[in-house]
Protein backbone atom coordinates (compact mmCIF):
# COMPACT_ATOMS: atom_id res chain seq x y z
CA UNK A 1 0.00 0.00 0.00
CA UNK A 2 1.48 3.15 -1.20
CA UNK A 3 1.34 5.42 1.98
CA UNK A 4 3.15 8.87 0.59
CA UNK A 5 -0.67 10.33 0.14
CA UNK A 6 -1.78 9.73 3.66
CA UNK A 7 1.49 11.15 4.83
CA UNK A 8 1.19 14.64 2.70
CA UNK A 9 -2.26 14.78 3.64
CA UNK A 10 -1.00 14.54 7.64
CA UNK A 11 1.93 16.59 7.01
CA UNK A 12 -0.24 19.60 5.68
CA UNK A 13 -2.62 19.03 8.29
CA UNK A 14 -0.11 19.89 11.12
CA UNK A 15 1.67 23.17 9.26
CA UNK A 16 -2.26 24.47 8.85
CA UNK A 17 -2.31 23.72 12.79
CA UNK A 18 0.76 25.33 13.52
CA UNK A 19 -0.19 28.32 11.15
CA UNK A 20 -3.78 28.71 12.75
CA UNK A 21 -1.90 28.89 16.64
CA UNK A 22 0.90 30.79 15.70
CA UNK A 23 -1.48 33.45 13.86
CA UNK A 24 -3.91 33.23 16.94
CA UNK A 25 -1.03 33.88 19.42
CA UNK A 26 1.25 36.37 17.86
CA UNK A 27 -2.33 38.35 16.18
CA UNK A 28 -3.18 39.82 19.95
CA UNK A 29 -6.52 38.74 19.30
CA UNK A 30 -7.49 41.30 17.25
CA UNK A 31 -8.30 41.82 13.30
CA UNK A 32 -5.10 44.69 13.23
CA UNK A 33 -3.10 41.68 12.80
CA UNK A 34 -4.24 40.13 9.94
CA UNK A 35 -4.84 42.96 7.72
CA UNK A 36 -2.02 42.28 5.07
CA UNK A 37 -3.59 38.78 4.69
CA UNK A 38 -7.51 40.20 4.63
CA UNK A 39 -6.18 42.14 1.89
CA UNK A 40 -4.48 39.85 -0.30
CA UNK A 41 -7.46 37.51 -0.20
CA UNK A 42 -9.78 39.93 -0.62
CA UNK A 43 -7.94 40.84 -4.01
CA UNK A 44 -7.81 37.21 -5.10
CA UNK A 45 -11.97 37.03 -4.38
CA UNK A 46 -12.06 40.09 -6.63
CA UNK A 47 -10.85 38.57 -9.53
CA UNK A 48 -8.76 39.50 -12.22
CA UNK A 49 -9.65 42.18 -15.20
CA UNK A 50 -10.87 40.62 -18.15
CA UNK A 51 -9.26 42.75 -21.17
CA UNK A 52 -9.21 42.61 -24.69
CA UNK A 53 -5.91 40.40 -24.61
CA UNK A 54 -8.11 37.61 -23.54
CA UNK A 55 -9.95 37.44 -26.45
CA UNK A 56 -9.19 35.49 -29.52
CA UNK A 57 -10.12 37.81 -32.62
CA UNK A 58 -12.36 35.52 -35.09
CA UNK A 59 -11.05 37.71 -37.70
CA UNK A 60 -13.28 39.13 -40.69
CA UNK A 61 -15.02 42.04 -39.40
CA UNK A 62 -14.06 41.87 -35.86
CA UNK A 63 -11.58 43.32 -33.71
CA UNK A 64 -10.55 43.52 -30.02
CA UNK A 65 -7.78 46.38 -29.07
CA UNK A 66 -7.20 48.22 -26.10
CA UNK A 67 -10.49 48.66 -24.29
CA UNK A 68 -12.72 48.85 -27.42
CA UNK A 69 -14.20 46.04 -29.51
CA UNK A 70 -15.53 46.72 -32.80
CA UNK A 71 -18.30 44.31 -34.57
CA UNK A 72 -19.29 44.59 -38.00
CA UNK A 73 -22.74 42.78 -37.46
CA UNK A 74 -21.89 39.54 -35.27
CA UNK A 75 -18.96 38.06 -33.87
CA UNK A 76 -17.78 35.37 -30.96
CA UNK A 77 -14.89 35.85 -29.24
CA UNK A 78 -13.60 32.97 -27.56
CA UNK A 79 -12.11 33.64 -23.82
CA UNK A 80 -8.63 32.18 -23.55
CA UNK A 81 -8.37 29.85 -20.26
CA UNK A 82 -6.01 31.23 -17.77
CA UNK A 83 -4.81 30.28 -14.65
CA UNK A 84 -1.80 28.39 -15.61
CA UNK A 85 -0.05 25.03 -14.49
CA UNK A 86 -2.16 24.51 -10.66
CA UNK A 87 -4.64 27.52 -11.33
CA UNK A 88 -3.10 29.34 -8.38
CA UNK A 89 -3.89 32.80 -10.15
CA UNK A 90 -7.54 34.90 -9.86
CA UNK A 91 -10.11 32.20 -10.07
CA UNK A 92 -11.98 34.60 -12.09
CA UNK A 93 -11.91 37.55 -14.91
CA UNK A 94 -14.67 40.50 -14.84
CA UNK A 95 -15.73 43.27 -16.77
CA UNK A 96 -18.39 45.33 -17.79
CA UNK A 97 -19.08 45.34 -21.65
CA UNK A 98 -20.39 48.74 -22.35
CA UNK A 99 -21.89 48.86 -25.98
CA UNK A 100 -22.55 52.56 -27.89
CA UNK A 101 -25.30 51.26 -29.82
CA UNK A 102 -28.29 48.16 -28.64
CA UNK A 103 -26.87 44.39 -29.30
CA UNK A 104 -27.24 41.34 -27.95
CA UNK A 105 -24.81 39.35 -25.90
CA UNK A 106 -24.20 36.00 -25.42
CA UNK A 107 -21.92 34.24 -23.30
CA UNK A 108 -21.30 30.48 -23.01
CA UNK A 109 -19.35 29.55 -19.50
CA UNK A 110 -19.15 25.88 -18.30
CA UNK A 111 -21.45 25.13 -21.20
CA UNK A 112 -23.98 27.54 -19.84
CA UNK A 113 -25.37 30.00 -22.45
CA UNK A 114 -26.90 33.19 -21.25
CA UNK A 115 -27.98 35.96 -24.09
CA UNK A 116 -29.07 39.69 -23.02
CA UNK A 117 -30.29 42.42 -24.98
CA UNK A 118 -28.14 45.60 -24.08
CA UNK A 119 -29.33 49.15 -25.22
CA UNK A 120 -26.72 51.62 -26.03
CA UNK A 121 -25.05 53.69 -22.76
CA UNK A 122 -26.18 50.49 -20.75
CA UNK A 123 -23.62 47.79 -19.36
CA UNK A 124 -23.65 44.09 -18.77
CA UNK A 125 -21.28 42.03 -15.94
CA UNK A 126 -19.05 39.79 -17.68
CA UNK A 127 -17.51 36.92 -15.44
CA UNK A 128 -15.10 34.34 -16.64
CA UNK A 129 -13.83 31.22 -15.11
CA UNK A 130 -10.38 29.95 -15.76
CA UNK A 131 -11.70 27.26 -18.43
CA UNK A 132 -12.65 30.80 -20.21
CA UNK A 133 -15.84 30.59 -22.72
CA UNK A 134 -17.32 32.63 -25.42
CA UNK A 135 -18.39 36.02 -26.29
CA UNK A 136 -20.45 36.48 -28.82
CA UNK A 137 -21.64 39.99 -29.81
CA UNK A 138 -24.77 40.63 -32.32
CA UNK A 139 -25.34 44.70 -33.34
CA UNK A 140 -28.90 45.66 -33.82
CA UNK A 141 -28.17 48.30 -35.79
CA UNK A 142 -27.52 48.39 -39.14
CA UNK A 143 -24.09 49.03 -39.50
CA UNK A 144 -21.27 48.59 -36.99
CA UNK A 145 -21.08 48.89 -33.00
CA UNK A 146 -18.81 49.63 -30.85
CA UNK A 147 -18.87 48.28 -27.21
CA UNK A 148 -16.14 49.26 -24.21
CA UNK A 149 -14.25 46.57 -22.73
CA UNK A 150 -14.48 48.24 -18.62
CA UNK A 151 -12.80 47.62 -15.38
CA UNK A 152 -15.26 45.56 -13.20
CA UNK A 153 -15.07 47.45 -10.42
CA UNK A 154 -14.96 46.24 -6.93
Amino acid sequence: MNRKPLITVVACGIIAALVLVFGVSCGGGNNNAAAGWQSAFSQVAKGGSLTASDLVVPGGQCSASGAQLLVAGSCVFDVKTFGGLFNLGNPTKRARLAPQQAVTVTVVVEGSRIEQDVAGGDTVSLTFGTSGGQLGIACRVVGPCSLALLDAGG
